[in-house]
């Protein structure tokens, strides 16, 4: 696997990055969404390799993938480590494994390549499935996220339970207006992927514009990753994590 240089590594290079968490997940991953006006014909593995973002493993490995798709209507394919998808009107990278630093860098790197693609929109991404001990764990973080109390009165005779849960944060004034588009939506659901699990989804959104000519708005975009994927991850994590502790302690 090639791992792409630049100085954002160096920041990621000690794990103690990250909060001490109570409890870990049974699978972490992230993905960065953008929304734009894209060329997807151009961001083909070849690509890549060419402007040293990925090595010829990874190359080779997406060459041969059964998920290649080029056309100018879409690009697509997976390496050992991520999954790239773009579409006319957006760029999605997806982590495969375990989650590392590399992640952020390729994002960057690739936006770094088309500085003069209109973004609007950035999206950072974490979700993680968290097993617990049992059945009556699981349902104890339903009952404590979202109260039976009004739901059983309306349904005596059947059973109620979360299914989907999620929360919007936003920066407001001191009339609770937003005062950004930007914002943050954490979702929480029963987990499909592991036994009595929680699925957590976090989505950090941020409104890109260029305030001046001499910078585009792809160049926002990759700065608003380097400045803030870090720090989503960080709350992403302490989030998940305070969620689960806070609704099973005692």
């Amino acid at each position: 696997m090639a791992m792409p240089k630049s100085p954002i590594i160096a920041r990621y290079q000690n794990p103690a990055h990250l909060p001490p968490l109570t409890r870990q997940a049974d699978i972490f991953s992230s993905s960065i969404v953008a929304v734009g006006a894209f060329n997807p014909a151009i961001f083909t593995p070849d690509w890549l390799e060419r402007n040293n973002l990925i090595g010829k493993d990874d190359l080779d490995g997406a060459r041969k993938g059964e998920s290649l798709i080029v056309s100018r209507q879409v690009c697509a394919f997976e390496t050992d480590w991520f999954a790239l998808q773009v579409l006319e009107e957006q760029f999605s990278l997806t982590s495969k494994g375990p989650l590392t630093p590399a992640f952020a860098d390729l994002a960057i790197g690739i936006l770094s390549l088309v500085p003069h693609t209109p973004i609007t929109a950035v999206g950072l991404n974490f979700l993680g499935h968290y097993r617990l001990a049992s059945t009556d764990e699981y349902h104890r973080v339903g009952d404590v996220l979202a109260p039976k109390t009004i739901w059983d009165g309306l349904y005596p005779e059947e059973h109620t339970g979360l299914a989907d849960l999620t929360v919007l944060i936003q920066r407001t004034d001191k009339s609770r207006n937003p005062v950004s588009g930007d914002e943050k939506r954490i979702s929480i659901q029963p987990s499909t992927k592991v036994r009595c699990g929680v699925f957590f989804a976090y989505n950090d959104h941020h409104v890109v514009a260029s305030s001046n000519d001499a910078v585009t708005a792809a160049e926002v975009a990759a700065d608003t990753i380097v400045a803030n994927w870090e720090p989503s991850w960080q709350d992403a994590n302490r989030v998940f994590d305070g969620v689960l502790s806070q609704a099973l302690a005692g």
